[in-house]
Formats: structure tokens, sequence, C-alpha cells
């Protein structure tokens, strides 16, 4: 089977990874950048963007097809015929994911707890959410919003004019409360073809201006929150029609869940699953939207943590380094084959062992060193 995917970051390089040991083939489509996937993949097409020619040609060419990330336009892939018995997930489930205002209002509908929100398409509405809410506020793009970028955290009415001067005359933000958040965690859902759902152990994250930096499993949540988030994220899972891996992200806040946002993909919480579980996301991602059997979520070690490896202020020489990073004991590192630039996801490292602190301390030095 020749599997195609959209997008060549290292999603699709991690995918293409776990595809091979299935006997797969891959061919992607990647926009002309320098991207991780491309590195190891024969078979690329490039292009400017993921217009319908180009999808539609992709399409064609291939058996079946995912993506990388939902940055696609639904509107294009709904109007490609081959779409419904070749495209997994569906253009349905990317027109949801890609619009956070729409996840909120689905969500809210099926009275999954949310933040309190309100959707903001101009300046007067604006207003009306902020004198509602208070002080401070946090205004997210509703759509291509991913690692920090729209997101915006508004602490006066000046910083309200300056977003609003910025933003474009068509915009959508989700505006609601900065919460006091006690822990972030993420459940991956794995859903496939036969509609059966199975859950990987719920995830704490460690968020770095909006960027996912650290990630641990088991999460320290008390078993019954562990157990009401595997509800809610598998209830979503159905409700959304995933196929493949979806990503729930939720806050605890007063010691209470709260849904923040989904993704129809393999995700950064999702990393550790390569090392920690029986059966990693990417691979169960592929599982379920070829129609294979899915494979066992479960966690193979007492603990298990993943640190991003991200650009600093000074380039570092990643491959020069990378023998002082593997001394760190159980470090296992994976890297993304990107250009250096301050901020960017350019690998990460995951280390598995007995103590939690010990373990996670172990999984920081690898990235430490690594950046020296």
């Amino acid at each position: 089977m020749r599997v195609g995917i959209i997008g060549g970051g290292q999603l699709a390089q991690m995918t293409i990874q776990a595809g091979a040991s299935l006997g797969l083939s891959f061919s992607l489509l990647a926009l002309e950048s320098d991207e991780s996937a491309p590195t190891i993949c024969p078979d690329v097409t490039r292009v400017k963007d993921f217009n319908y020619e180009a999808l539609a040609g992709f399409i064609s060419s291939c058996d079946l097809v995912t993506f990388d990330h939902e940055l696609v336009d639904p509107a294009i892939l709904e109007n490609i015929p081959e779409n419904v018995e070749k495209v997994f997930p569906s253009a349905g489930t990317l027109r949801l994911s890609a619009n956070k205002a729409r996840q909120r209002d689905l969500l809210a509908t099926f009275e999954i707890p949310i933040p309190d929100y309100f959707i903001v398409t101009n300046g007067a509405e604006m207003a009306r959410a902020v004198s509602k809410i208070g002080f401070p506020v946090v205004a997210k793009a509703a759509h291509g919003g991913y690692d920090g970028r729209g997101v915006f955290y508004l602490e006066s009415e000046d910083d309200v004019a300056s977003l609003l001067g910025a933003l474009p005359q068509d915009f959508e933000l989700i505006v609601e409360e900065r919460l006091a958040i006690e822990s972030e965690i993420a459940v991956l859902v794995a859903r496939g073809r036969s509609e059966e759902s199975i859950a990987y152990p719920v995830v704490r994250t460690v968020q770095v201006d909006s960027i996912c930096n650290e990630a641990m499993v088991p999460s320290g949540l008390t078993a019954e929150l562990e157990q009401e988030a595997v509800r809610f994220a598998i209830e979503i899972a159905n409700l959304v029609d995933a196929m493949g891996i979806l990503a729930i992200e939720m806050f605890v806040v007063d010691g209470k869940l709260l849904v923040n946002e989904l993704a129809p993909r393999p995700h950064n919480s999702g990393h550790l699953t390569i090392e920690a579980c029986s059966t990693s996301q990417f691979e169960n991602h592929l599982r379920g939207v070829i129609g294979l059997p899915l494979g066992s979520t479960e966690l193979l070690v007492p603990f298990a943590a993943m640190v991003n490896v991200l650009g600093g202020d000074e380039p570092a020489d990643l491959e020069g380094r990378l023998a002082a990073a593997l001394e760190v004991q159980g470090a296992h590192l994976h890297l993304y084959h990107k250009s250096y630039r301050k901020g960017r996801k350019l690998g990460h490292v995951t280390v598995v062992g007995e103590d939690p602190n010990e373990t996670l301390q172990r999984a920081r030095r690898s990235v430490s060193v690594l950046l020296s």
C-alpha cells in the first residue's frame, strides 16, 4: 500500500519511520521549505501551496492519504471526488479541528466542560467580551494558530487596541478569561475504521510560551480525574468521527477538567509513546486510517519523560553534540533534520525510568548537552 502524507514535518517523519515496519510505502506532498520528512522519503512532491490541482493529483496517485497537520482547506478536499474513500481523517473532521471556535461550539452543545468563551469578529464584540470577562483575558486565533502563534495575552485596553490594529479585517478570535491553570494534560485516542476507540495513558504537559516543552506519563493526577479525562476524550473522538489519532488537550482548574482544543493527528504530547507504550501513536495512527486492528496502548515502563529540543538564541551544533547527549543514561534522541531557528522544534529526547524526578532530569540534561 502506498500511503500519502500531506505535509512534511516531523510528524510525517515519525509516521514514515513507524510505517516502514508495517511494510508500507510513502509519498509526501510537502511545501517548498526545509521540512523534516523529505530527508527520509524518496517520493516527494513539492508545492507552493495546497491548491486543488496539487491535492487532487496527489490523492489520485496514492492508495490512501493522511495528514502531518490540519492546515489544509477542507473546502478544497470536499471538491475532490476521491477524498471520501481515500482521505483520513475526513474533510469534515479537518473542518472542525482547524477552527477553534467551531470546536468550542460543538463541545458546548454536548455539555463537555470548556472555558467560558466569546467568539469575536469585530471591535464592538471585543469590547463586550472584555467588559464581561474583565482583564486579564486571552485571545486566540480561531484559525491557524499553533505552537504559541495566534495566542495573545491582553492586560489592558491598550493591549486590545494594539491587537485590533494588527489584525486583518476579517479576523475571528476566541476570547476567554486567563485561567489559573493547575496543570495541563493531553489524552490521545486511537480510533479505527470499525469505530473502535482506545485511549493512551493521560500525559501531563508543560508549556513554555504556549509551546509544549515537556511531557510526562503517568500524569500524576488522581485516578478519578484520569478516568474522567479518558471518558471525555473517547466521547469527543466519536463526536468528531476521528480516524487515526485524535489528541485532546485539557486544563485542570480548581481541581476540575476543562477541554481546551483538539488535533486530528499524532501530537507532540504523544512522542514518548515510541519508547513508553506497546504501540506508538504513529503506528496506531496508521493502523487506524488503514483499517488494521489497533495496537495496545499499555504503558510498558514505570515513568517516561520527553523534553523538546527548541532552538535557543545561539545556533547549536546538534550533530557535533550528539555523542555527548547520548552519554546521558537512557536518552533516546529524535532529531528532525531542520535548520536552526530560535524557538523552533528541532527534535526531542525521551527517557524512561523508575523515579519521575530523576527520569525527567536525565531528559533535561541530555537536551541541555545537545544545545550547549
